[in-house]
């Protein structure tokens, strides 16, 4: 698809907005793939939504289309609100989208935050942020799974338990056989990376001790969502509840982590996000929890995930 001579953010932003508004109103899927990169990365409020390939794009924009179908739309209408040149091939912009049947609003309006970028010479949606909860239809309808993969499930679940159980008996041999190093754990407010064996030891025997402190009797952890983002990488998200005697001793919090297989064929975990309040001196305290958690971002540096 040839594309106009864009010469400001602006211009970007509103080029794009458009292609993919008649895109879809259109059900024309050629010109929505023409103007997307992969993989692309979508997330709400504490979901993030991952496209590899074409196949996934085009799941998710059917799905879209039906859902405006169900909702009798006629009209999408984007406003860019602001847009900014982040290099020379890389523009950041928030937009906020209306959906309209017959003149009317059938949706609130909700923003979007979107990376732009040029590949070979051509203006491309690389990332969009969506001020969507979760359990949204709009949310929902992006993405492309239709219920989370019984496989990555299962492996996740697995990893849950095993590092759980390790964690409450206080054996720190079979905790760090399930860990990756450097291993990167983000809460709302900080981040923490543990690079060495030594490192990870002395974090795990603090958390031990806070759990013994607290007469904690069980550690829950519940998969909530799991699916390959590879081969050889699964991303998920369980809920954990820290319990003495049937009791909660904190609020229950949501929690992401990334897994990936190794080459002795073990899948071990190399980054965890958690809706804690923690900073890195306080790490080895016991989770303090907002009344409204906010799940971060694994937020995963590419120069770090090499096996």
């Amino acid at each position: 698809m040839l594309q106009p001579e864009l010469k400001t953010a602006r211009d970007v932003s509103e080029y794009l907005l458009k292609v993919t508004a008649d895109a879809l109103m259109q059900q024309d899927f050629e010109s929505f793939a023409a103007v997307f990169g992969l993989p692309q990365t979508l997330t709400t409020e504490n979901r993030e939504i991952r496209l590899v390939t074409r196949d996934d794009l085009e799941a998710t924009f059917q799905k879209m289309c039906q859902h405006f179908q169900s909702l009798g739309v006629t009209e999408l209408r984007r406003t860019c609100e602001a847009a900014a040149f982040d290099g020379p091939d890389r523009v950041t912009a928030t937009h906020t989208s209306y959906v309209i049947a017959n003149g009317e609003p059938v949706l609130p309006p909700y923003p979007v935050f979107s990376v732009l970028g040029r590949i070979d010479g051509f203006w491309k949606i690389m990332q969009s942020e969506y001020a969507l909860r979760d359990d949204d239809p709009q949310a929902k309808a992006m993405s492309p799974l239709k219920a989370n993969d019984d496989k990555a499930m299962a492996i996740y679940q697995d990893h849950l338990d095993r590092t759980t159980d390790s964690m409450m008996r206080s054996d720190f041999a079979a905790f760090q056989k399930s860990f990756r190093l450097p291993h990167t754990m983000r809460t709302e407010t900080d981040v923490q990376i543990v690079s060495t064996v030594d490192e990870m030891r002395k974090t795990f025997f603090k958390f031990a001790a806070k759990y013994a402190g607290l007469g904690a009797t069980d550690f829950v952890r519940i998969a909530k969502e799991a699916h390959f983002h590879a081969e050889d990488e699964i991303r998920g998200i369980h809920e954990s509840h820290l319990i003495r005697n049937g009791t909660r001793l904190i609020p229950p919090y949501p929690n992401r982590v990334r897994l990936v297989r190794c080459e002795d064929g073990l899948w071990r975990e190399t980054h965890s996000a958690n809706a804690m309040l923690n900073t890195s001196d306080r790490f080895h305290l016991w989770a303090e929890v907002s009344s409204t958690p906010r799940l971060p971002d694994l937020d995963i540096d590419p120069e770090r995930t090499s096996k």
